[in-house]
């Protein structure tokens, strides 16, 4: 009796068993297939938030409303987490909508610095490193737009301010080395119509090249505005 009854109800469960199994795999595989030209779109449309990152998708896809569409025709990003995570819609070719959330990281090569670098220190090869940093999450995120590119050239510039070992760099935190600095000594020239005096005065603050630079002059300690025409030499007309 057991032969007869129990042996082909065990039998039944297991084929259904191993059915459910393998139907369950090809629902997984579809939806990893289906899942490709969504995720050529979501890059496309991460790299176009994020010029010049290298994209990465973290995660799969939770879909929050509708399904996944196997002809994606139009992905936009709706918000984004500072966890690195975006909630996007998606609308096919025959204008079905859904919409989901999926992780990602967006990379951007800057520069590094290798130790501590201090205000003025001219910035040298061997203070810092090439790195990658994702601006998708943390610190790199609140100053995405102000890192400094890995293709800007630092020579000729210089700290503006403290940067500590394994902070990256900003555009904020480095300058020009400027062409005078605060108590270097500058010729003026004086120009009052046809009139020109020169006397001697000191610089009260940095100043590059055809830029305008407050001087004090050296006798009369009078405050005057010019424009720096040439390395210590200010150009002042009246």
């Amino acid at each position: 009796m057991f032969r007869t009854f129990f042996l082909p109800l065990i039998a039944l469960t297991v084929l259904f068993s191993l059915g459910w199994t393998r139907a369950d795999e090809l629902g997984r595989r579809t939806d990893s297939n289906a899942s490709k030209p969504i995720d050529a779109l979501l890059r496309a449309e991460f790299e176009h938030k994020y010029p010049g990152a290298r994209i990465d998708l973290n995660s799969e896809i939770r879909w929050t409303r509708g399904e996944p569409a196997l002809n994606p025709r139009e992905v936009r990003i709706l918000e984004e987490t500072a966890r690195g995570e975006a909630r996007f819609s998606m609308q096919d070719t025959v204008g079905v909508r859904a919409e989901g959330w999926i992780s990602f990281s967006a990379w951007v090569p800057t520069w590094v610095a290798a130790r501590r670098i201090r205000p003025g220190e001219k910035i040298r090869p061997d203070m810092v490193s090439a790195q990658e940093v994702n601006v998708a999450t943390g610190q790199a995120r609140e100053y995405r737009g102000v890192i400094l590119q890995r293709d800007t050239q630092l020579s000729g510039l210089e700290a503006r301010q403290t940067i500590i070992e394994g902070q990256f760099f900003t555009t904020t935190a480095v300058q020009k080395v400027p062409d005078i600095r605060r108590g270097d000594a500058v010729t003026v020239r004086i120009h009052s119509g046809e009139l020109l005096l020169t006397t001697r005065a000191v610089a009260e603050e940095p100043a590059y090249i055809d830029g305008s630079v407050r001087v004090i002059t050296s006798k009369t300690k009078r405050q005057l505005v010019g424009s720096l025409i040439a390395d210590g030499i200010v150009e002042v007309r009246l």
